[in-house]
């Protein structure tokens, strides 16, 4: 700072004061601090047009407050894709039932499918779903609500409504609900206070099913994708789910609600194809027939060994063989068959699938010669067949090395391992040979 301007402010500093400025500036202080603060007001109410000039559905209230809810009706003669909205309404999802070994699905009609969008896909408490959407059947339509947030002090009042709403009903259909939205949404209860409606009603998970049942097939299960490859669905004029949150933290800033029609779309649609993939299910699962693709059908024979049902499980496996697959997992089939027989003591279907399986180029084909080399050496009795097998098996390791592929008894242990194992079975039965043959049966006098 140079000489002019220090000069400058010490003039500015002693020039004389002006008491009546100061003084009103002082009083307009006060008043300010003495008013009281403007309302906040929500978003639908900052702009001319709301939430409702957008997209059809009413105000209503309730002991907690006013939410918005809008609702569509889907008649039962409407076509969704392969199916037609009534087929959800005669759906027989008794087959499901496999997947609750303790519970028993509700009839259609007592169930009800959820689906949520959220302020972020986190988790935690900072998320909370601006947009809970449910479908029920009611007398010919299938009805979807969606409950709004319009701002975050509605929530209360939505969350109450909801629960309201779910009392009335015994089960609830989600995809991923088990891991993101019942833990979400209970998890917002728990914060409001209010408790969560949730704990009664028997849950199934649609994601679940549907992996094991399409995974084998598809690149992806994800809802739409399935949606697509197994509906016959292409979505026109939808939004990207990643997209939604940021479209809600846009209508909060600035009060306008024009891009959050979409959202609501995408919802409905999420919803009603939850609805159809249910339907799906519960038909593969009821009559295998109705699956195009062998492979799916393995994948069903799959389903029905986990949830323990063994006969349909094996029934439905010789169906995919029969059929054809593909050579990879032909080669899975054979060793579950196996594997299945072998179970039930069942030890010659066993054996005939061993050796179909350890003809073939699967990395699979290792464990079958195994297996072989243990059945004849234990329950044949016969250790020349048995080191035949195991000699068998070492000369594969020679030609191949490590396994890989998928894992089994023995794919998941190092090449050394198995070399070591099968060298030590190899030594064990040439001795058990040796005994064999120097057994000497002396003549009795």
């Amino acid at each position: 700072m140079n000489l002019d301007e220090k000069l400058r402010l010490l003039k500015n500093a002693s020039a004389p004061r002006d008491p009546d400025r100061e003084l009103e500036q002082t009083l307009e202080f006060l008043r300010r601090m003495d008013k009281p603060p403007e309302p906040r007001k929500l978003p639908a109410q900052r702009v001319a047009k709301g939430i409702e000039e957008y997209v059809e559905g009413v105000l209503e209230k309730n002991d907690l407050g006013e939410y918005f809810v809008a609702r569509q009706a889907f008649p039962f003669g409407r076509p969704y894709g392969k199916l037609r909205i009534s087929d959800i309404s005669v759906a027989d999802l008794s087959p499901l039932n496999l997947l609750f070994p303790q519970a028993t699905l509700p009839a259609p009609e007592r169930l009800i499918y959820l689906d949520t969008e959220t302020t972020g896909l986190a988790g935690g408490t900072g998320t909370c779903a601006f947009l809970i959407g449910i479908g029920t059947l009611e007398v010919t339509q299938f009805v979807v609500r969606q409950f709004f947030l319009r701002d975050y002090p509605e929530e209360k009042a939505i969350l109450h409504a909801l629960a309201e709403v779910l009392g009335a009903f015994d089960g609830i259909v989600t995809y991923n609900g088990k891991t993101f939205d019942i833990p979400l949404l209970e998890t917002r209860y728990a914060l409001a206070r209010l408790k969560s409606p949730f704990t009664r009603l028997l849950h199934l998970d649609a994601l679940h099913p549907a992996r094991r049942l399409w995974r084998l097939r598809l690149e992806s299960c994800k809802l739409q994708d399935l949606e697509s490859a197994i509906l016959g669905i292409e979505r026109e004029g939808d939004v990207a789910g990643s997209e939604i949150p940021a479209i809600y933290f846009d209508y909060l800033r600035a009060g306008d609600a024009r891009g959050l029609q979409p959202v609501f779309h995408h919802n409905a649609l999420d919803i009603m194809t939850l609805a159809a993939i249910t339907v799906e299910l519960a038909r593969a699962m009821g009559d295998s027939s109705t699956l195009d693709s062998p492979v799916d059908l393995f994948s069903l024979s799959r389903m029905f060994e986990f949830a323990g049902s063994r006969e349909q499980s094996v029934a439905t496996c010789q169906q995919a063989l029969t059929v054809g697959l593909p050579e990879e997992i032909e080669a899975r089939a054979l060793h579950q068959l196996a594997t299945q027989y072998k179970r039930q003591r069942q030890h010659d279907l066993a054996v005939e699938k061993w050796l179909e399986l350890s003809r073939r180029a699967s990395p699979l084909a290792l464990e079958a010669l195994e297996e072989l080399a243990i059945h004849y050496e234990h329950h044949r009795r016969d250790p020349k067949s048995a080191i035949e097998f195991t000699l068998a098996a070492l000369e594969w390791l020679e030609r191949r090395g490590t396994p890989g592929g998928r894992p089994g008894q023995a794919q998941d242990l190092p090449p050394q391992s198995l070399l070591a194992r099968f060298t030590h079975r190899t030594e064990r039965l040439k001795r058990k040979i040796a005994r064999n043959q120097s057994t000497i049966h002396l003549p009795i006098a």
